[in-house]
This record gives structure tokens, sequence and C-alpha cells, in this order.
């Protein structure tokens, strides 16, 4: 039922906000985050591929963000068993956390958790 309702948060912030926004792109990231949470990993990669795709779009320049997408698709490659998927995703979300935050913060560890 949670889920649900945060379904139903998107479609009204998609709707006053627009497709193209952070607050949509956060949506889309805790609900890829609940429907993994539930083993519905079909349903959180689609959201997270979604959030990425607006992520990209309205910051080409790489942001924090992106990376957590990366990383949580990488999460869900990694559920799946397809080990070489998900190290291709979590290098580039290295890669996106090294450039945003610089290569020497602790924060990067820590995204990558």
């Amino acid at each position: 039922e949670a889920l649900a309702m945060q379904e139903k948060a998107l479609d009204i912030g998609r709707r006053t906000l627009g497709s193209d926004h952070d607050h949509v792109a956060l949506s889309l990231l805790n609900l890829g985050a609940g429907y993994r949470e539930q083993g519905r990993l079909e349903d959180a990669l689609g959201r997270y591929e979604e959030g990425l795709g607006i992520v990209r779009r309205i910051h080409p320049e790489r942001n924090v963000m992106e990376g957590k997408f990366l990383a949580s698709i990488g999460n869900i490659y990694t559920e799946q068993g397809r080990l070489d998927d998900a190290l291709a995703w979590y290098k580039k979300a290295h890669r996106i956390y090294r450039k945003t935050l610089g290569a020497e913060s602790a924060e990067v560890g820590r995204e990558l958790g």
C-alpha cells in the first residue's frame, strides 16, 4: 500500500512539476528502493532507469544523483546474479562520484557503501 501511495505522489509530482524535475527523479529513486525491498526487481529497475534518464536530461554536467541511480542499477544486477553487468554500473557510479565529489573525498566511499 505504501508503494501505491508513492506512485500516486509521483503522478501528482509529474503533473505539477513536469516530468523532468529533481523531485520526480528522487521519487523514482525511492520507488525503486521500495520495489527492490519487496523483491520486485524488474519494477525497481524500470524506476531506476527512468529516473536516470531524467537526471541525465536535466543535469548533463553530471551530479551525485546520477551516481545514486547508477549504483542502484548495479544493486539490481547484483541481486539478479548478473555480476559483470553490476560491476560495470558500479564503475560508472564510481566515476561520477569521483568527478562530482572529488577523488579524495570520503563521501565517495560512503556513496558506494
